[in-house]
């Protein structure tokens, strides 16, 4: 299946509709503002704190109003004041709470409560509370519809407690809420990303449409892509900056990953983890794609020049920016800003902006649509 790159004047023109109204939280980079804006919303302002997500966030999206408060510290009358609202008046309200505690990929219940960096060494306590954070806000504002997003794991064991919870304060504050995994692959995105996204109608808005309790989850997409994107489809035609390839190269040459990354079989049948070649996973993270299949997650912290993450499926180095962009389903031109390590950390950060398209659209085609 070839992959099909757009760039941001693609997003514009999609987000001139101006269908639905959305404020995003937690916004990151932008990745889930791409998503609304590629469905058509109107996005009023957004909230993030980190400094380098920002910076992304603005070079890309410039007349968007930002603000650089932590959620902690803010009500949603603020925000709505920023925007120009009144409380009931905004269509979607956006959040993504930082996902880490959670996450496979992290340390899941150990640590629970204690204070963690999760974004450019910024440290957070108790980041499993965020949503809850998310919440509060959407009580204040009180928009048509709420819709979050985590990751996959806070689904299954003991997270699940805190997805009993998270749908059970949605429904203390006047929503009907459902919580349903989606792989963004199945969007056209060449990566096998799955996330837990959550959406919560107010009920006096439900109300007047077809769906109740027993059957929102209709609300969720279908796959629109019968057949994935690979990683070969996305990235083999790309012309990367030499310097930075050259970096990569560096890193692995005058480091661990000179012994480790050609242990990894090239052109692999299947994605082989550095595992299999090292007793110690802990020490072995690495993966080298088969570029037949949707790339494997892409993690904020794996892109990194370490011992971790996805190599390319034939050179032995890391994936450049522009490689996981594609892989992200981003514009080709979308900004990047800060280090190395700061760009990789925005793109594993950001939520897969085709995968958001889908259930936008969806959520505006059976929940706000007024024709």
């Amino acid at each position: 299946m070839k992959y099909k790159p757009y760039t941001l004047n693609d997003v514009k023109q999609s987000a001139e509709r101006k269908l639905f109204t959305v404020i995003s939280t937690f916004a990151g980079g932008g990745g889930s503002s791409t998503g609304y804006k590629l469905a058509g919303g109107d996005i009023l302002c957004v909230n993030e704190f980190v400094e380098s997500a920002r910076d992304t966030y603005t070079s890309n999206y410039p007349g968007t109003p930002i603000m650089p408060d932590n959620v902690l510290d803010i009500t949603g009358l603020d925000i709505l004041k920023v925007a120009g609202l009144q409380p009931g008046e905004l269509d979607i309200l956006d959040g993504s709470p930082p996902c880490s505690a959670f996450s496979t990929a992290g340390r899941r219940e150990k640590g629970w409560g204690q204070e963690k960096s999760y974004s450019d060494n910024k440290k957070q306590k108790n980041i499993e509370d965020l949503f809850f954070e998310f919440i509060r806000v959407a009580n204040d504002i009180q928009p048509k519809v709420i819709i979050g997003e985590n990751v996959k794991a806070i689904m299954f064991g003991e997270a699940k407690k805190y997805f009993n919870r998270i749908i059970n304060g949605f429904e203390q504050i006047g929503y009907t809420a459902v919580g349903k995994s989606l792989n963004a692959a199945d969007f056209g995105t060449p990566q096998g990303r799955e996330r837990c996204f959550f959406v919560a109608i107010r009920n006096d808005v439900l109300a007047k449409t077809n769906l109740n309790f027993m059957n929102m989850e209709t609300l969720y997409p279908q796959p629109t892509f019968e057949k994935h994107v690979t990683i070969k489809d996305a990235i083999d035609n790309i012309e990367n900056d030499p310097d930075e390839e050259k970096e990569l190269y560096e890193a692995v040459a005058n480091g661990f990953l000179s012994k480790w990354i050609p242990l990894l079989p090239k052109h692999p049948e299947r994605h082989t983890k550095g595992s299999e070649y090292h007793p110690n996973q802990s020490l072995f993270n690495l993966i080298r794609p088969c570029p037949d299949l949707p790339c494997p997650t892409i993690t904020q912290q794996g892109q990194q020049k370490g011992l971790s993450g996805v190599v390319h499926y034939e050179l032995d180095r890391k994936l450049t920016i522009k490689e996981l962009k594609r892989i992200q389903g981003l514009p080709d031109d979308f900004i990047l800003e800060g280090t190395f390590n700061q760009r990789a950390e925005r793109i594993g950060r950001m939520v897969a902006p085709k995968c958001l398209e889908a259930l936008a659209t969806s959520v505006y085609e059976k929940v706000l649509y007024n024709g």
